[in-house]
């Protein structure tokens, strides 16, 4: 089926319309409003390209989201809850010493696919000290980032999970999360204007849009975001066709990790899904002996990563992890269909 731009623009806003209040639509408006309020350590900033996650509010200073630290390179979370963000900081510290020691070959892989790490960080945020875990900011270079968190799995609740926090869990994005074992916490897309294709604007949206979606609504969001059905120009085209071989060659790789390992079970953990839509308008230029050249190699400006990792456990009975990767084939299949259609 064909759909156009303007549709989908349309059919979301009336979804977000209707599963939020005015009050719950004027308090996110505040919070992003809210920003230069926030009293951060000098050369720090908010993260503009944060689309999921916890966020800065102006009501509550305790509320802490993504830092930005353009001159490093880096992006900074804030460690959760004690227990979470122990774990995750392990995660990541167990990582690092895999690829340091050679010890672990599959834990050495698997860095790869996650965001460098370069360690803890503690800044006095708000009038608070807390501690950040540093991490590599996939969408520095980029001119026109767009940016899409998808968490995976149909179970997102641990092993340690309560009763009362199991029901809440399974009470989420429904209708995605038991078919595709997807949900999509938020996005951010450029999109040519259709009166004037080279200019372009931003399209947001956040959990409550996610929560309202079903299968087919995912997968068109999903082609929505990838732009497939914007790109009229040859050269356009041929750069969304880049931006999907890629994506699908990453994600590919990923499921290939998790097919071999037998270590870790991953719960609650995302994917984010980035590229620079100013390259799709860039024609691809020629191979050289079967390879691209350097500054036109499609993984400098398509990066699919593996994030959040508050609850990663020990692999139960050294099983494979299964609810992630019910997860990644159906995202593989959804991305197939939009190249393939």
């Amino acid at each position: 089926a064909t759909f156009s731009v303007r549709h989908l623009q349309r059919q979301s806003d009336c979804r977000l319309q209707r599963c939020c209040s005015w009050t719950r639509l004027l308090d996110y408006y505040r919070a992003v409003m809210a920003k230069s309020d926030q009293e951060l350590p000098e050369g720090f900033r908010q993260l503009k390209t944060q689309v999921a996650g916890h966020t800065f509010e102006e009501s509550n200073a305790e509320a802490v989201g993504l830092l930005q630290d353009s001159k490093a390179g880096c992006v900074l979370k804030p460690l959760g809850k004690p227990e979470c963000g122990e774990r995750e900081l392990r995660f990541y510290e167990s990582l690092a010493e895999a690829g340091a020691s050679g010890d672990n070959d599959l834990l050495a892989l698997l860095r790869g696919h996650v965001p460098r790490f370069y360690g803890p960080l503690k800044l006095v945020v708000n009038r608070r000290e807390r501690t950040f875990l540093r991490l590599e900011d996939l969408t520095r270079s980029y001119a026109k980032p767009c940016v899409m968190d998808v968490k995976m799995g149909k179970r997102t609740w641990d092993p340690e999970s309560s009763p009362n926090k199991r029901k809440v869990e399974e009470a989420k994005y429904v209708m995605c999360k038991q078919k595709l074992g997807l949900c999509l916490p938020g996005f951010q897309v450029y999109l040519p204007k259709e009166e004037h294709t080279q200019e372009t604007t931003i399209l947001r949206h956040g959990k409550d849009y996610g929560k309202s979606l079903n299968v087919e609504g995912f997968k068109q969001t999903m082609a929505l975001f990838f732009n497939a059905s914007t790109s009229d120009s040859k050269s356009r085209r041929a750069g969304c066709e880049l931006l999907l071989k890629e994506v699908l060659r990453q994600l590919q790789e990923i499921l290939a990790w998790f097919q071999r390992q037998r270590l870790l079970h991953f719960y609650a953990s995302s994917l984010l899904i980035c590229y620079d839509y100013s390259r799709l308008a860039d024609p691809p230029k020629p191979l050289i002996n079967g390879y691209h050249q350097n500054d036109d190699d499609p993984a400098t400006w398509v990066r699919v990563k593996m994030i959040d990792f508050a609850h990663v456990y020990p692999a139960e009975q050294g099983l494979p992890d299964e609810n992630y990767m019910f997860g990644l084939q159906s995202l593989i299949e959804v991305v197939q269909s939009i190249l393939h259609r």
